[in-house]
């Protein structure tokens, strides 16, 4: 029996040399299924991608491909798990995985997750090659579907985090006029962290706001020692030695300011508003200039500044034109307004130039003039509740005539917390403050409860005071008509044997004073044998003991009327001073 040749020509010996061998991998694999894809023969697809994946485990791509053809086959939980699987235990950073999982999730109807999934893919890769498509996806899931939660939620969570970050710096102190508050906490940072750059450039400026200006200016020439370029610290040490009047270290401490050119618009922004406030108006607007290039045209500080210098330097038709654009701005309108007829003014007067701040803000007349008006108007709730008005109290307190300092204290000594207790602290060991004042930031820490030591300046110099030693009725040096109504009923209970009602009677007109006349300068005692009678006749009801008011009335010389109501006010405020004390030991 003969063998069958066409057999024996395939034998291992005889194969022709001119068959090759296939070579099976993952690139062969990848381009079958993508031929297979093109074909929409998914099945297929899917069969080859698996192979991509078995000849190489450890790359995600591959995992990825497959995930898309399950994912065109409607397999999205499938393929949901390939992507987590390569963002957990492969590549984290592969964010096309995070808009891939979006589609995904909201092809199975759970948009939420759909919305999470894309914020997550801009927040990886905002420029990325999806970046366009994850937009317009987002805009249709809010849109379309009811979404926004899972972007309202990524708001809330990124300004809880600003603001944890603001407090660890001590920003938030900052921008919110705490600067007693942030000089206690920003010590400790930088105690703690030696290296903290931002809490020492914050330190500086909160010494600053402070009036403390040597420890400014020390905090930000520790910061230059270990960052010579640190150029928020070059901006605040050229600002305290113009504070200074040291020219000649200023001049070497403004040429580095004079030659940078910032990138970034907020420090661009605060190396030409420092060369404007120290004097340097030409390389001021030579600033603003180059931050125009970083900003939009129409940005109100860009414009103020560009005005201001233009202003300094005597080109007050570019400055008129300029605050004229800055006018447009609802919010800065009032600002514009004033410089335009300050402008105004000084032709009428023939002047060339106006001396303006750099600073965009309601200029100090007329702050003052507000924090006035406020402080007579306003409830003391409004200042416990808004950052912002507590903040121009403290800076009433720093840079505000008699008047304004006066409210500022009553009203510090109403909202009555932790910080406004500093902020008074402070402003007592200023020595610029004359007795009356020291007086009246005494009585307010009193009203406070404050505790601890005080520093106060005599004649003599500074001392230390504790404010537990301060007797509760230094409030009688403040006005001769409260000490002389103290005077008139003390002499009053004495002259009949009531010596035992003096105690009560002094407290109940402290009470009063505390919690009424102090707290509002427009209360005046005119007559004060009126408020005598009016003590006496609450204190002796209160204690039983018979009296009417005629016969009152009759002894001080005053009218039944008078006498009553002086009497009425001053019970109204001690009960609401009674039950507001009752009410905190009960709690």
């Amino acid at each position: 029996m003969q063998m069958d040749k066409r057999r024996h020509r395939y034998n291992k010996v005889d194969r022709p040399e001119n068959v090759i061998a296939m070579k099976l991998d993952a690139s062969y694999f990848f381009e079958r299924g993508m031929r297979f894809l093109q074909r929409n023969d998914l099945a297929r697809a899917v069969k080859a991608f698996q192979r991509t994946v078995e000849y190489e485990p450890d790359n995600p791509v591959n995992y990825c491909n497959l995930a898309g053809v399950l994912a065109e086959l409607g397999d999205f939980e499938a393929s949901n798990e390939l992507l987590h699987y390569v963002l957990e235990h492969m590549d984290p950073h592969m964010s096309e995985c995070w808009f891939y999982l979006a589609n995904n999730y909201a092809n199975l109807g759970d948009y939420d997750a759909a919305e999470e999934h894309l914020l997550r893919y801009l927040d990886l890769d905002p420029d990325g090659e999806y970046a366009a498509e994850a937009e317009e996806m987002l805009s249709i899931l809010i849109d379309e579907f009811g979404g926004g939660r899972a972007l309202e939620r990524r708001r809330r969570e990124e300004a809880r985090a600003e603001t944890m970050q603001a407090i660890q710096d001590g920003r938030y102190f900052l921008e919110n006029g705490q600067f007693e508050v942030a000089v206690e906490w920003l010590e400790q940072v930088v105690a703690a962290d030696p290296s903290h750059i931002a809490a020492r450039n914050n330190l500086s400026l909160a010494y600053y706001y402070t009036g403390q200006y040597d420890k400014a200016l020390a905090m930000a020439e520790s910061v230059l020692e270990r960052q010579p370029d640190n150029l928020h610290a070059l901006c605040n040490r050229a600002l305290l030695l113009q504070h200074f009047g040291d020219e000649d270290r200023l001049r070497r401490a403004v040429e580095p300011l004079q030659k940078v050119i910032p990138l970034h618009p907020d420090i661009a922004m605060k190396v030409a508003i420092t060369l404007g406030f120290v004097g340097r108006h030409a390389d001021a607007l030579a600033a603003f200039r180059r931050l125009a290039r970083l900003v939009p045209p129409d940005h109100p500080m860009l414009l103020h500044g560009l005005a201001a210098a233009h202003a300094n330097l005597g080109n007050l038709t570019c400055a008129e034109a300029l605050w004229r654009q800055l006018s447009r701005h609802e919010d800065c309108a009032r600002v514009a307004d004033y410089h335009l007829e300050r402008v105004r003014q000084a032709r009428g007067a023939g002047l060339t130039s106006v001396s303006v701040s750099y600073q965009l803000d309601i200029p100090v007349e007329m702050q003052l003039a507000e924090v006035r008006d406020r402080l007579q108007t306003s409830s003391p709730d409004e200042w416990k509740r808004d950052p912002l008005l507590r903040a121009s109290l403290y800076w009433s307190l720093r840079h505000g005539n008699r008047e304004v300092r006066q409210r500022v204290i009553r009203a510090l000594a109403v909202v009555g917390d932790g910080d406004a207790e500093q902020a008074l602290k402070s402003f007592l060991a200023r020595p610029d403050i004359d007795a009356s004042l020291q007086e009246q930031t005494l009585v307010a820490l009193k009203r406070m409860g404050a505790k601890g030591s005080v520093r106060i300046w005599r004649a003599a110099g500074p001392i230390e005071m504790r404010l537990e030693d301060v007797r509760q009725d230094i409030i009688l040096d403040l006005q001769p008509q409260w000490r002389e109504v103290w005077d008139l009923a003390e002499e009053w209970l004495i002259a009949r044997g009531l010596r035992a009602l003096v105690g009560q009677a002094r407290r109940f007109w402290l009470t009063y004073l505390y919690d009424d006349l102090f707290l509002d300068l427009r209360k005046r005692i005119v007559k004060p044998e009126s408020w005598a009678a009016g003590l006496l006749y609450v204190v002796l009801r209160y204690a039983n003991v018979p009296v009417l008011q005629r016969d009152l009335a009759a002894h001080f010389s005053v009218s039944v009327s008078s006498l009553s109501k002086c009497s009425s006010r001053m019970e109204q405020v001690v009960l609401r001073a009674g039950w507001r004390a009752r009410r905190s030991r009960e709690e």
